[in-house]
């Protein structure tokens, strides 16, 4: 009982949050509410999840993040959701707690905690894909103890293993059929490959890649879409950071200045050259890791290159961490991003949704972003 009374209670303050952060940027002009759907005949949904670090920072913003998961367990059929990903930065910190609660009240136990207990919900149900972000590495603080919660990835120790093993979620069964070796010699779901085949027999080959990967990782990546079995699949890659948002042009990541980058971890140019233009099946890229204070445009990006095939690729970021009150809000405003591939594999829908705005109908009118970056379609044959 003291369980459901602490998650209704969460609830309750997700929709106070909901009910006070409306003043987001949309078009002025109002458009009736539309429940979720799909919209193209015979089409299925990709749901990306941003960063959900800001979730697990503070104690009052979990319940946002499960509210998200409950409702994507919930539109399984009604948006005939195939998967789901995660961009990253799954909890704030990987393990300090901050010594004044400046940045944060949750233990780094209590972040990871809250991460599974969210995902715990779509155990079973969807093969989802989970990848590393810089908050997920390393101490908060510097070898001499001097400093704390400004750095991240100062080394590659993290324990996504200890709370998302390989062998967690029944419905990687069949679905994940490749790992890596992290930097410590373990595979683990910090590079892993996971393969599923549409209604029409079409072959999806997605590739999940640590924070900032060593050459190595890019290196096995791209074998696993050059094996003679994935040459026609449809390539994706996750990974954590990539590119900027529409408020930095879609620019691609340079050289960061994280430790693990030092030691040779890749930027998001270089996955570029190295990894995605060099190899003709991978068609799209998903990352995370950029946010600007309550402005969509600066949480999202998206923009189309050709690799070396002469084929375009795809590049999304989705990272509304900071919406809904900035930094030390509510953790992004429960905002989802919806990707519906049509039947045939050859068109894509981008739609922004939030479930948490969506649950009351005092606010439901605010569930979607109509704004042109956060909807629109684009080809991908």
């Amino acid at each position: 009982m003291r369980e459901k009374i602490v998650s209704l209670t969460l609830v309750v303050a997700a929709l106070a949050f909901a009910a006070t952060s409306v003043a987001f940027s949309q078009d002025a002009e109002k458009i009736p509410y539309k429940a979720p759907a799909v919209e193209q005949e015979g089409g299925w949904t990709m749901v990306v999840i941003p960063d959900p670090q800001a979730y697990t920072r503070y104690g009052r913003n979990q319940g946002i993040f499960e509210l998200m998961t409950a409702w994507i367990a919930e539109s399984k059929d009604k948006l005939n959701i195939r998967q789901v990903v995660c961009v990253g930065d799954l909890v704030e910190s990987n393990n300090l707690q901050y010594p004044d609660g400046k940045f944060a009240n949750q233990t780094s136990k209590q972040m990871w905690e809250c991460t599974s207990r969210a995902f715990s919900r779509l155990d079973g149900l969807y093969p989802y894909i989970v990848v590393t972000g810089n908050h997920d590495y390393g101490p908060y603080i510097y070898p001499d103890g001097t400093h704390y919660g400004t750095r991240s990835s100062l080394n590659r120790e993290t324990q996504v293993n200890s709370y998302f093993p390989s062998d967690r979620n029944s419905a990687w069964k069949g679905v994940l059929f490749d790992m890596f070796e992290n930097a410590y010699g373990y595979k683990t779901l910090e590079n892993a490959a996971y393969q599923m085949t549409t209604d029409e027999g079409a072959r999806i080959v997605l590739v999940a890649l640590e924070f900032a990967p060593r050459p190595e990782a890019l290196a096995w990546a791209k074998s696993v879409f050059e094996r003679p079995e994935n040459a026609d699949a449809f390539g994706i890659v996750i990974t954590h950071s990539y590119m900027r948002p529409y408020t930095a042009n879609c620019e691609r990541d340079e050289k960061e200045g994280y430790g693990v980058n030092k030691e040779g971890g890749r930027s998001g140019e270089e996955i570029w050259k190295e990894l995605i233009y060099p190899t003709a099946n991978i068609r799209m890229v998903i990352c995370g890791h950029h946010s600007t204070a309550d402005n969509i445009d600066g949480c999202t990006g998206f923009r189309v290159d050709q690799n070396v095939a002469g084929k375009n690729v795809a590049q999304l970021l989705c990272d509304m961490q900071a919406m809904g009150g900035g930094w030390e809000g509510n953790g992004g405003d429960g905002w989802l991003q919806l990707l519906e591939f049509s039947k045939d594999m050859k068109n894509v829908k981008v739609r922004t949704f939030s479930p948490l705005f969506d649950i009351s109908p005092v606010t439901r009118e605010h569930a979607w972003n109509h704004s042109p970056n956060q909807e629109f379609e684009f080809s991908i044959e």
